[in-house]
């Protein structure tokens, strides 16, 4: 009789040991399968324009599996399909909703579902930084919805608009200017020439904050033997800065000469000569400024100009290229496919 109240006690004790186990696999039937991919999951090549979110510990550049939620962007700034991944399988996930008060004024809440709304998934942007071709989400909430599962919640990071491109395919279909040599830049202001500083002072004054503080102490770049071109620091904002373009004798003279960027035909104005976010291209002798009208990056002016001989063996910038987005909607798609204004081609 003993022997019979041990084993019953026994038996008792080892139900009790794996009870938890049991209840654990019955929960797994209630939990989602959300898995990781990767781009080369989606068709598309790394370079393309995309709204995607990725696990917050993981890095899409490196990683083969981090992505959470990809959806393609073209040109039109509209969100396409999304792709998720549940278990062994894809779901295609349409966006429902985006808006909400956002981080600096950006949208903050998207709402995606399949069409049987099955699925849904839930982002919620907690921080954003601005840059000049993407809106990059540094933290995020993402949270996946299905029926008769427990929503599952992952710590993310994303991206919207449209990664760089190598700078040889941004102009290279433009005429070419003189070739602009490497850029080299400088400790501080106190290095671009005194001639240079000066001009600033009698012609720049209501473009340039000439005596404010810059991160930067600007550049210098050989045209030939007998000319320098400089970039000097001119104004310094909270998501774009400008700089004022000036040629020189080489090496550095008396003489000098601030570039004015001219306007597109039949638009009349005073010269300017702040180059807001300027990109040299010293190949192909180009300079790209891009001026947003706000820090979302989804409107402004893209213009391409070609450094040439002018007249009296004098350097000047001719406007190749005006590109212009009026709508402010949230769209920051790449600043090179906005619409063309104007263009020698």
């Amino acid at each position: 009789m003993r022997l019979l109240k041990r084993i019953a006690a026994l038996g008792i004790a080892t139900c009790a040991a794996w009870a938890p186990n049991i209840v654990s696999a019955a929960e797994q039937d209630y939990e989602i399968a959300l898995k990781l991919f990767g781009y080369q999951d989606v068709g598309s090549a790394q370079s393309e324009c995309r709204l995607v979110f990725w696990q917050h510990n993981r890095d899409p550049g490196e990683d083969r599996y981090s992505l959470l939620l990809h959806a393609p962007k073209p040109d039109d700034g509209r969100i396409g399909d999304a792709r998720l991944k549940i278990g062994g399988d894809f779901h295609t996930l349409r966006l429902l909703v985006h808006g909400g008060d956002g981080a600096n004024g950006f949208g903050e809440h998207y709402l995606f579902a399949t069409d049987d709304r099955d699925i849904k998934v839930q982002v919620e942007v907690l921080d954003v930084d601005f840059q000049a071709d993407l809106v990059r989400f540094d933290k995020v909430k993402l949270t996946v919805i299905k029926k008769g599962r427990v929503p599952f919640t992952a710590n993310a990071k994303g991206e919207s608009g449209c990664p760089p491109v190598a700078k040889p395919a941004i102009t290279a279909s433009l005429p070419q200017g003189l070739s602009i040599g490497e850029e080299t830049p400088l400790d501080d202001v106190s290095k671009v020439p005194g001639v240079l500083r000066q001009l600033m002072r009698d012609y720049a004054q209501d473009h340039c904050d000439i005596d404010g503080f810059f991160a930067w102490g600007g550049a210098r770049y050989i045209i030939n033997d007998a000319y320098l071109l400089w970039q000097v620091p001119c104004t310094s904002g909270a998501y774009q800065a400008s700089g004022v373009f000036g040629v020189t004798q080489n090496p550095p003279g008396s003489w000098g000469e601030l570039l004015t960027l001219p306007n597109p035909p039949r638009l009349e104005g005073n010269q300017n000569y702040a180059a807001m976010s300027a990109t040299v291209f010293g190949k192909e002798g180009h300079i790209v400024t891009t001026d947003l009208n706000r820090g979302a990056g989804d409107c402004g002016v893209r213009q391409t100009f070609r450094l040439i001989d002018g007249p009296g063996e004098v350097l000047e910038l001719e406007l190749l290229e005006f590109r212009e987005k009026y709508d402010c909607d949230g769209n920051a798609i790449d600043p090179a496919r906005w619409p063309v204004a104007y263009s020698v081609r």
